[in-house]
């Protein structure tokens, strides 16, 4: 080989040599940068999954909030909204077995020592509402302390043996104190024995919740029964004033009808006698007429046809027939007055006559036979005997004059036909004289006139209004009181209500 091959050779050896250095360099820079991606790779990927399982972490921390809140949210408005301690107590149960994802829950209240809530086999079950077992309704009233009569602090927890699954559960619950001698016990039973402890913190506000709603529920009773008892007291305070004031008016009115019919009663007893007495002197000169008028038929001729004449001139037998008709109207009117002027009489001075003994049968028997000839024609009266009498103490003039004053408007007031029923009712301390019919009845405006002096619901001439002021005043006077139902269309029930001896 010459020296310039051999030269040429080396050279390309040479040259070869520095190429697979070079690579070599080149490789050993790949796998230093390989290396350092695959770090950085790595450590990227490290903190990736750390973010990853941060923000997981994160995430479910987020929604356990958001079932937190919604779980105070909702069992504070179901609280407030409640209407009975008995409605926030379930709701507080729904909202603490769907929050906690206990498998079921009861709710128990005792009160004065008895069982009132939770005696029953009804359960709430988690996903199918209130079902009936009595297996775990038994097994959660056995392990829950009802006898425990101290509010808990917070809520407690036991662990148990599920009687549906011979798995270890955990038994929560808690008492609270609702009122005075009445507690509620609030009770969870959890699937298993998995159990995180904030799921009891957040549980705790129940206590709270329960606490405030059933003190505001208690402040509500409590202001309604004020307001109830207030406004009790206001409707008696008016009616005992409007009671004064009718009384007022009742006593002047007596004063002013005493005083009328003293007047009236000399002056009325002359008009009456006059006219008595005119009638009849009335009567003799138209007796002594005819008897003129006869004498001149008979004597004939010109005074026969004089007579005629001036008895046709002065229209004698018209005129004497209209006078005698005037003489009956005012006859007729005079006695009305003294009628009226009697039941002033009897309006002013109720009170007079002694008491005795009454038996309530025969006063009911009389007030019927007095009304016998109103009634007998035109309505059935029946009268419901008692079983057994009854006697109280009164005036015996006075009690039948008032039951015939109400059986009278009675027999007025029923259309021909209808019935009228007189009863007895008697209690322990009183006795009650009913007159029932079924007449026209009366509406609330006549009604509340029905016992003022002169108010009169019957034609002009056929009432002196004064029958059912003079009753209220005479049952007054016997220290009893009349009840009035009635109804327009439906008839009226009257009782007089007298106390017993």
């Amino acid at each position: 080989m010459s020296d310039a091959s051999y030269s040429t050779e080396n050279e390309r050896i040479r040259a070869l040599e520095a190429r697979v250095s070079s690579l070599e360099r080149q490789l050993k820079r790949q796998k230093i940068a390989r290396k350092n991606a695959e770090s950085f790779l790595e450590t990227y990927s490290q903190d990736a999954y750390l973010a990853n399982q941060a923000l997981r972490k994160a995430l479910k921390d987020s929604k356990q909030r958001e079932r937190q809140l919604l779980y105070l949210n909702r069992t504070a408005s179901q609280l407030t909204h409640a209407k009975s301690g008995e409605s926030y107590i379930f709701s507080a149960l729904e909202s603490a077995v769907e929050f906690s994802g206990a498998y079921c829950g009861k709710a128990f209240t005792v009160k004065d020592d008895e069982l009132i809530i939770g005696n029953d086999n009804k359960v709430l079950v988690q996903g199918q509402g209130w079902v009936t077992s009595h297996t775990l309704s038994q097994f959660i009233q056995e392990e829950t302390p009802l006898d425990l009569r101290e509010s808990y602090s917070h809520w407690c927890v036991s662990a148990v043996i599920q009687p549906e699954t011979d798995k270890e559960s955990r038994l929560l619950h808690f008492m609270h104190e609702m009122s005075k001698g009445e507690y509620t016990w609030l009770v969870l039973l959890t699937k298993d024995d998995n159990l995180e402890e904030e799921t009891l913190y957040v549980l705790d506000t129940t206590k709270h919740y329960l606490n405030i709603t059933s003190r505001y529920q208690n402040k509500k009773t409590e202001l309604s029964t004020r307001q109830l008892e207030l406004s009790n007291v206001k409707k008696d305070r008016d009616f005992l004033e409007e009671r004064l004031v009718s009384a007022d008016k009742m006593a002047m009115l007596g004063q002013l009808a005493a005083g009328i019919a003293h007047e009236i009663n000399n002056p009325i007893g002359y008009v009456r006698s006059n006219t008595v007495v005119a009638k009849e002197i009335f009567n003799d000169y138209q007796r002594a007429l005819e008897e003129i008028g006869s004498l001149c038929q008979q004597a004939g001729g010109e005074i026969a046809s004089h007579f005629m004449a001036l008895e046709k001139r002065f229209s004698l037998k018209d005129s004497a027939a209209e006078i005698a008709e005037m003489f009956d109207e005012s006859h007729e009117g005079i006695e009305r007055i003294i009628e009226i002027v009697k039941a002033l009489r009897s309006f002013s001075y109720p009170g007079s006559g002694k008491h005795s003994q009454i038996s309530a049968i025969d006063a009911m028997n009389t007030a019927i036979k007095l009304t016998n000839n109103l009634h007998r024609y035109r309505n059935a009266v029946r009268f419901e005997v008692p079983d057994e009498d009854v006697f109280f103490s009164g005036n015996s003039g006075q009690i039948q004059q008032v039951l015939v004053n109400f059986l009278t408007n009675a027999i007025y007031a029923t259309p021909e036909g209808k019935c009228i029923t007189l009863k007895v009712q008697k209690s322990e301390l009183d006795v009650s004289l009913v007159v029932e019919d079924e007449g026209e009845g009366m509406s609330k405006e006549t009604l509340s006139k029905v016992f003022t002096p002169f108010f009169t619901t019957k034609p002009p001439g056929e009432g002196t209004g004064l029958g059912m002021s003079i009753s209220m005043t005479i049952v007054e006077e016997h220290n009893g009181k009349i009840d009035i139902i009635s109804a327009e269309g439906k008839g009226t029930k009257v009782s007089v209500v007298l106390p017993l001896p």
